[in-house]
C-alpha cells in the first residue's frame, strides 16, 4: 500500500513537471513571435509585438521570464514613441505649381555601418544650383556626428562619418531648401558590433547543487534597468538555476593572471582585454535535485542565454549525480 502511494505521488509530480515544461515552451514561442514583430519599425508591428509579449508573460511561470517580457514591452513602447517623434519632425513640403522647377533629393535616407568610417553623396535635383542646406542641432536627441558639405560642382550633398564609438545607433538630419521648398535627408549610422561572452562556456554541479562565480564581458552601451543597470540580461535559463549580479569591474581578468582562470574559453581573453569592455561578476546558483525526481538518477542539463542588444551567448549548465 505504501509503495502504491509513492508511485501515485511520483506520477502526479511528473505530470506537473510536464505541464510546466509545456507552458514554458508555449511562452517561448510567443516570445519569439514578439521579437520577430518587434524588428519591424512600425507602430502597428510594435503593438502586435506587445500583445505577444503580454501573452507570453501570462504563460510563463517564473519571475525572471515575466521580467524579460516586461523589458521587451518597455522597448516596444520606446520604439513607438521614437516612431511618433520621427513622424512629427518631417518637414511639410508644399506641392509645386505646374510652372515651378522640380526639386527632389536622389534619396532621403543614407545609412552607414557602425564599425568604420564612411562617405556618401546625395544628388540634389534642382533646375539651378541656388539650393541651400542646414543641419539642425541634436534633432534626433544626440550630438551631430556627420560632416556635411556642398559638393564642389554644386550638384550634391557630400557626407562623411567616422566609426561609431558606441554600440547604439545614431541619427541626424539635413534640411535641403530650394525656391521655398524643403526636403529632409536622414543620416543613420548603426552602432559598432556588440561583443558578448563569459569566461567559461560550461558549468558543472553535483546532485546537491551549489554556487559558481563567472565573469560576463560585453562592450554594449545599452542599459538594462531591470538588471542592476547592466548592459546585458539573462534572456532564458532553467527553472533550477538562479543568479545574482555583483559589482562591475573596471579592468579585465588579466589582473589575476591567465593561469588562475579555470575554464577560460577561446575568445574570452580578447574580449576581456578590450579597452571598451565592461565586466560583471555573476554568481550562478544551482538548486539541488529532489530525490523523488527522475533527474535525481539521470542528472539534468540546461542553457543560460545571455543577451545584449542583438547578441546572444549560451552557457551550458550540467548537474550530475
Amino acid at each position: 500500500m505504501k509503495l502504491r502511494s509513492i508511485r501515485f505521488f511520483v506520477s502526479t509530480l511528473m505530470l506537473m513537471v510536464a505541464t510546466v515544461v509545456m507552458a514554458q515552451s508555449n511562452g517561448d514561442k510567443l516570445f519569439m513571435e514578439g521579437q520577430s514583430l518587434q524588428r519591424t519599425q512600425t507602430i502597428a508591428s510594435q503593438n502586435a509585438a506587445i500583445k505577444k509579449f503580454q501573452a507570453a508573460k501570462v504563460v510563463y511561470s517564473t519571475a525572471d521570464k515575466k521580467r524579460m517580457c516586461e523589458n521587451q514591452i518597455a522597448i516596444c513602447n520606446s520604439n513607438i514613441s521614437s516612431i511618433r517623434r520621427s513622424s512629427s519632425r518631417k518637414v511639410v513640403v508644399r506641392e509645386p505649381e505646374p510652372d515651378e522647377a522640380s526639386f527632389s533629393l536622389e534619396q532621403s535616407h543614407v545609412e552607414f555601418e557602425g564599425g568604420k568610417n564612411g562617405s556618401a553623396n546625395v544628388v540634389v535635383n534642382a533646375k539651378t544650383m541656388d539650393w541651400t542646406f542646414s543641419v539642425p542641432e541634436n534633432v534626433e536627441g544626440g550630438g551631430n556626428f556627420a560632416r556635411v558639405n556642398r559638393s564642389n560642382d554644386g550638384k550634391s550633398v557630400d557626407i562623411e562619418v567616422d566609426a561609431n564609438p558606441k554600440t547604439l545607433e545614431r541619427r541626424q538630419t539635413v534640411n535641403v531648401n530650394y525656391s521655398g521648398d524643403a526636403e529632409v535627408l536622414t543620416i543613420v549610422q548603426r552602432g559598432k558590433p556588440v561583443t558578448l561572452s563569459t569566461n567559461t562556456n560550461l558549468l558543472e554541479f553535483g546532485i546537491k547543487g551549489g554556487k559558481e562565480s563567472i565573469e560576463v564581458y560585453t562592450n554594449s552601451d545599452s542599459t538594462i534597468v531591470d538588471n542592476n543597470n547592466q548592459t546585458w540580461y539573462i534572456e532564458s535559463k532553467p527553472d533550477w538555476i538562479d543568479f545574482s549580479v555583483e559589482v562591475n569591474k573596471k579592468k579585465g581578468i588579466f589582473s589575476k593572471g591567465l593561469s588562475a582562470i579555470k575554464g577560460l574559453v577561446s575568445g574570452s581573453a580578447t574580449a576581456a582585454s578590450a579597452t571598451d569592455v565592461k565586466i560583471a561578476n555573476v554568481k550562478i546558483i544551482c538548486m539541488g535535485i529532489n530525490k523523488y525526481l527522475p533527474e535525481f538518477h539521470t542528472g539534468r542539463r540546461g542553457e543560460i542565454v545571455f543577451a545584449s542588444q542583438d547578441q546572444r551567448y549560451k552557457l551550458v549548465v550540467v548537474q550530475q549525480p
